[in-house]
């Protein structure tokens, strides 16, 4: 001990430099263990003698640990405490040496590589077995394709399951024919990728039954295969299966260890490196700042961080949103005034970074986030801390001159870069391409509710080549909640395709559920497929001097109307060849238009909603504004400079140089930025029609505590609730389902539940027993296809009546069972009437025949129930039975 002490003082003492600090190094060739030439063999052998250097006698000067080139294995991740600390005059700091890039890699490297007769690429993988089985594979820094059925497109389940809607499903059994004769450890091998709108689900599978292709999971998905949104024949692939390796850029690992590869045109063996990650993170800054305790003061510069692992948890992994779960290859906890400055974070199954509690002050500069199966940057917390505190909310992040791209391949949900409950960063001129959802989110708050996500700075950034037709409800930006001081300007967004047979979309500029006080300008928006922008709701908003040009179905988007005042939208140019101008209602009060130049290049007239330019203008709604061509130098080669003399400049619109938007400095670095290529956009077969939905529900045999059976039941984990009791049912059954309402919910139409009957012909009915209690205030209603979407019949039982058609036809006495029947003609059967028969306690029938519909509903594609109390009520439902005549 004696001499491994008096080396670290003579490595420390001969690094010092008058007035430049200490200066140690790293290099392939020293050693962690004081037997060497004073070189550390690693970054943690570093930091180690700085902590004891500082144990001794405290930090004095700066430090610096200059890292030669060379690569250096990563088996755990490189843990900083707060003991590792800088301090602000003294910071300490992790560099590459001049000149240099060294490589610390988690990855284990494929050896003995042959070509097969068959064609197939041969390796072996050492460490391979029992214990360890790698998950993701890079040739020569790009991510390969694990084996999946089908190559292209999706598979469509048959139908849900009668329970347990979450983690079981049908299978169309010659779909599902690869899955026949695999054993047990196969199948939990197999994963299962389910994509819903906004998400997909990675799914173990813990059985699988040919004989009526019940597929189980071994846990649960974020909503019920089948069941969200509409889809009824939920869309997946089959992933990790030897049967399935018929690909090119395709690859397979058994336990054995033998690793086999479909080569792409152009792959050449001779000069192929194939690198499989094996440690999960590279850095943890382990600071705590409920206890005060900061890692502070360290800078890591020109390193580069490769081959991160991530390993599908035993019960699979699902989340709601942004894959908000997933954590990153660099974790920060507690971390401030740390800096990574032209740091490479590349060959990744997860997010790059994560400054996720009690953080401030750190930035990203000049760093290359590439090659991501999830996203980029994550700052602030989410669910996990749904109202941080002073001490554990992280704030003023930059994130500044990245290049973050090529993503979420893996957690197709993930977003390049994400805010959550996390105020004052700024996202500035950063290059954020090619993810399958989101670019740039900002908020974590859906509604008004108190939110901390303010003054978020999201400016000067090219955001492009997004969705991909993989998933929808998805922005170039995206914001969530009040976001006063929130300021998205400057941008360039472009090539936003969404998956689109789910009623979502895939916009420029997205202000979903209730965005608050963002102003957007001065931003381009160009070829996305639904729209260059779209309010769902949200209040005091600024759409101004922004070019929104040729989306492929809508330019503008309006979804909800609300009391308050919603946004100005002014100044604006909107130019189009194809699709609408408006989609929703654009007459309300609440929204104020000015000054804005419409322009439809194909010659069409321009509309507004069903309303021409004359009949628009007399709404009052949109002062000033003109139909009128901007005159743009060349719109349809993508300049938009406005010529002397347009329209839009004599209403006073701004010009801006929409390129300035993205990565600035050296040439090499700009240039890397837009020469990627990027794969083409592949729109998706439509999905085959689902099967017409019936059921007889009662609830005798059903597990307590589960929802409806083949519904998609939604909840808010706040005391209220949707599950089978054990309480006297209808007709003297020992169960039934009990709804639970509490106030302060943040939808106010939750606890929720329901299906997609998929019933377009014939007539439809739909019975069911129900019992009130004081305050209930509820609904069934029947909805048709669309955004927005069509009412069919709907009940509502309020104050201790029943309500339908616009009146009250009935008092319910509380306490007690009253069974409904609801019938409609749909389709070619369709009357303009329906019919409602209510049946009392007593066994008297009401019955109620020509309750009139809606003029646009012609097909039940949404069957709902809803609490909507907003107080402590319980409604008991039972017998609930669904028919139609065509089946």
């Amino acid at each position: 001990m004696r001499v491994r002490s008096c080396w670290l003082l003579v490595a420390l003492t001969s690094a010092l430099s008058a007035g430049h600090g200490l200066t140690l190094t790293v290099s392939p060739d020293g050693r962690d263990d004081g037997a060497g030439n004073g070189s550390f063999a690693s970054l943690a052998g570093a930091r180690d003698a700085i902590r004891r250097l500082k144990a001794a006698g405290g930090l004095t000067e700066p430090i610096t640990v200059r890292v030669a080139a060379g690569t250096y294995p990563l088996t755990a991740p490189l843990r900083f405490t707060p003991a590792d600390s800088g301090t602000a005059a003294c910071p300490i700091t992790y560099e590459a040496a001049p000149g240099a890039r060294p490589v610390l890699t988690g990855g284990v490297k494929a050896t003995g590589l042959t070509v097969r007769p068959d064609g197939l690429w041969q390796a072996r993988v050492p460490g391979v077995g029992a214990d360890w089985l790698p998950e993701q594979m890079y040739l020569n820094g790009r991510h390969a394709t694990r084996a999946r059925t089908p190559n292209k497109d999706y598979l469509y389940t048959q139908r849900p399951a009668e329970t347990d809607a979450n983690r079981q499903v049908y299978l169309d059994r010659k779909d599902a024919q690869p899955l026949v004769g695999l054993s047990p450890a196969e199948l939990k091998e197999v994963n299962l990728v389910a994509y819903f709108s906004w998400e997909s689900a990675r799914l173990r599978i813990a059985s699988y039954s040919p004989a009526n292709g019940l597929m189980v999971a071994t846990g649960n998905a974020a909503w019920g295969l089948n069941t969200f949104s509409g889809q009824t024949r939920q869309r997946y692939q089959l992933e990790n299966l030897r049967s399935a390796l018929d690909e090119p850029g395709e690859w397979y690992l058994g336990r054995d260890g033998v690793l086999l590869y479909q080569p792409r045109p152009g792959d050449n063996p001779a000069t192929a490196e194939i690198i499989l990650p094996k440690t999960e993170r590279f850095i943890d800054i382990a600071g705590d700042a409920r206890l005060g305790l900061s890692v502070e003061y360290l800078t890591f510069r020109n390193l580069a961080f490769r081959h991160a692992a991530w390993y599908l948890p035993a019960g699979g992994h699902s989340d709601g949103q942004a894959e908000v779960s997933v954590d990153a290859a660099v974790m920060a906890d507690g971390g401030a005034h740390l800096s990574f400055e032209g740091v490479e974070v590349t060959n990744i199954g997860r997010y790059a970074f994560w400054f996720r509690e009690g953080c401030a002050d750190n930035a990203l500069r000049g760093c290359l986030l590439y090659e991501m199966g999830a996203g980029g940057v994550k700052i602030g917390t989410g669910w996990a801390a749904d109202n941080p505190d002073e001490l554990t909310t992280t704030r003023r992040t930059v994130v500044d001159n990245c290049i973050v791209q090529h993503g979420g391949w893996l957690h197709h949900g993930a977003h390049g870069i994400w805010i959550g409950h996390s105020p004052d960063n700024q996202i500035t001129h950063n290059d954020v391409g090619d993810f399958n959802y989101t670019g740039i989110s900002a908020g974590w708050r859906w509604g008004y509710g108190p939110s901390v996500a303010k003054r978020n700075k999201i400016e000067f950034n090219r955001i492009h080549h997004l969705g991909y037709c993989v998933l929808s409800d998805m922005g170039g930006v995206y914001t969530l909640g009040p976001s006063e001081g929130t300021t998205v300007s400057n941008n360039w967004i472009h090539d936003v395709n969404d998956y689109g047979y789910m009623g979502r979309g895939g916009w420029g500029l997205y202000n979903d559920e209730g965005s608050t006080g963002i102003v957007m300008e001065n931003n381009l928006v160009e070829r996305t497929k639904t729209g260059g922008y779209h309010l769902h709701y949200g209040k005091d908003l600024t759409v101004r001097n922004n070019i929104f040009s040729d989306a492929r179905e809508n330019q503008l988007q309006h979804s909800r109307n609300e009391e308050h005042h919603q946004y100005n939208f002014e100044n604006n140019i909107v130019w189009y060849r194809r699709g609408d101008l408006f989609h929703g209602t654009w007459t309300v009060p609440q929204i104020d238009l000015a000054r804005n130049v419409y322009w439809d290049a194909s010659g069409r007239p321009v509309m507004f909603g069903n309303l021409d330019f004359a009949k628009w203008m007399t709404t009052g709604r949109d002062k000033d504004s003109v139909v009128a061509d901007p005159q743009f130098v060349n719109a349809e080669a993508g300049d938009y400079t406005l010529r002397p003399g347009s329209p839009a400049l004599k209403l006073g619109f701004k010009p801006f140089d929409w390129k300035q938007a993205g990565v600035y400095g050296d040439a090499a670095w700009v240039k890397r930025a837009v020469t990627d290529s990027y794969p083409d956009v592949v729109y998706p077969s439509p999905p085959p029609p689902p099967p017409p939905l019936v059921f007889d529900q009662n609830y005798e045999d059903a597990a307590l505590g589960i929802g409806p059976a083949r519904a998609q039941v939604m909840t808010e984990n706040k005391g209220d609730s949707v599950g089978v009791v054990v309480e006297p049912g209808a007709g003297g059954s020992a169960k039934c389902l009990k709804v639970v309402d509490v106030p302060g919910l943040r939808a106010s139409y939750d606890p929720h539940f329901f299906w997609d009957p998929n019933h377009t012909a014939g007539n439809t009915s739909f019975s069911f027993d129900i019992k009130l209690s004081e305050g209930s205030l509820c609904y069934w209603e029947w909805r048709g296809p669309g955004n927005p979407y069509p009412t069919g019949p709907s009940v509502w039982f309020r104050g201790g009546k029943l309500q339908a058609g616009g009146r009250d036809l009935a008092d319910i006495p509380l306490g007690q069972w009253v069974r409904v029947k609801m019938t409609c003609g749909l389709g070619a059967q369709k009357t303009g009437t329906w019919r409602l028969v209510l049946v009392l306690p007593d066994g008297q029938a009401k019955v109620f025949g020509d309750l009139p519909l809606g003029p646009d509903f012609r097909e039940l594609r949404w069957l709902g129930f809803s609490s909507s109390a907003d107080a402590n009520t319980i409604t008991w439902l039972d017998n609930l039975k669904l028919e139609s005549d065509q089946l």
